[in-house]
């Protein structure tokens, strides 16, 4: 296939399969969901086959014609002929930098497929060094609309993580995530961003441009690169954010409501992939006191005590101590 020379074989069959090719304008056939491809996967694989076996006619027809009718064949096959549309695609995206990656590739995140399993997106989109993804860090997401006590906590916790060698890990929204990535930037940190949309305006923009070039930022995002926002894409991303990071903090969130508490109250009750803190003192948003009787950890404003790493290591350790707090924490800290 044209211009997809660097990606590999078990990529551009899941491109075709999953992606929706913005790029190329083509919106005649509706990709796999997570779901479907999970499905076709298992399904070669009790039939002895590969994806890669699908980019070969003389292969791919029989094994079409074995799917059938547990899969919708012709489906299938429109979507394995976009081969022109995805050169098209891939030409773009490298015009950018961008390499993709699915879940076989070695720049693909081992701590995605290990934590979350089959939830694990299909393919990463990414830009800048792939190695920060293995790093851990802290995932530090709050609200867009934050006031200046918030944005003050935000920024000196961004710039605390750069300090201490500790990844930010966010998803590059306005508000929060954008306030803990620059300061971690400006403070000479490193920053992950796991995008919900618009990865290829994100890339090319000034804030973004030196630092991915010296190896500071790495953004990567599950949806295709030029995608726009949607509300889906941005709540099913939290998880990432979490499953990429070794701790969790919320600065700010609102009540039942919005991307940061589905997100935090997904992690706190149903993952459990990291610790999870929460911003607290005077004034904080009632998502906030929610969220720490659920079992969030209580995080207050800096100065701390020591170094950051060694708050959070303390209040974990309390918790784990305190037996008015067990039926509390998070089940993942005891």
């Amino acid at each position: 296939m044209e211009q997809s020379h660097f990606l590999s074989e078990n990529t551009q069959a899941t491109l075709l399969l999953c992606a929706p090719l913005v790029a190329a304008r083509v919106k005649d056939v509706s990709p796999l969901s997570l779901g479907e491809f999970n499905d076709l996967l298992g399904t070669l694989e009790r039939n002895g086959a590969s994806l890669c076996d699908l980019l070969e006619a003389q292969k791919a027809d029989p094994i079409l014609e074995s799917l059938h009718p547990q899969f919708d064949t012709a489906r299938l096959s429109a979507l394995l002929a976009r081969g022109f549309a995805l050169s098209l695609s891939v030409e773009k995206w490298s015009s950018y930098g961008f390499w993709i990656a699915s879940r076989e590739d070695e720049r693909y995140p081992r701590r995605l497929t290990e934590r979350l399993k089959h939830l694990a997106p299909a393919l990463i989109y990414g830009c800048g060094d792939p190695a920060l993804l293995a790093a851990g860090g802290v995932a530090i997401v709050g609200s867009r609309d934050v006031d200046d006590t918030a944005t003050i906590f935000t920024q000196k916790l961004g710039a605390a993580c750069a300090r201490e060698g500790m990844t930010v890990i966010s998803g590059g929204a306005r508000g929060v995530d954008q306030l803990s990535m620059l300061a971690a930037v400006d403070a000479g940190g490193k920053v992950v961003g796991v995008l919900a949309d618009s990865m290829a305006r994100s890339a090319t923009s000034a804030n973004a441009r030196d630092a991915l070039q010296d190896g500071r930022v790495t953004l990567i995002s599950p949806f295709d690169p030029e995608a726009g926002f949607n509300v889906g894409n941005a709540m099913s991303r939290n998880k990432a954010i979490y499953a990429l990071a070794d701790y969790g903090v919320v600065v700010s969130s609102g009540l039942n409501e919005g991307g940061t508490w589905s997100g935090a109250i997904e992690e706190l009750d149903k993952y459990k992939f990291v610790p999870i803190f929460v911003r607290d003192g005077a004034e904080i948003p009632e998502g906030n006191k929610r969220l720490l009787k659920q079992g969030a950890l209580p995080l207050a404003p800096p100065p701390w005590p020591g170094s950051l790493k060694e708050e959070f290591d303390r209040l974990v350790s309390e918790a784990k101590g305190s037996p008015s707090r067990n039926s509390l924490v998070q089940p993942s800290l005891l």
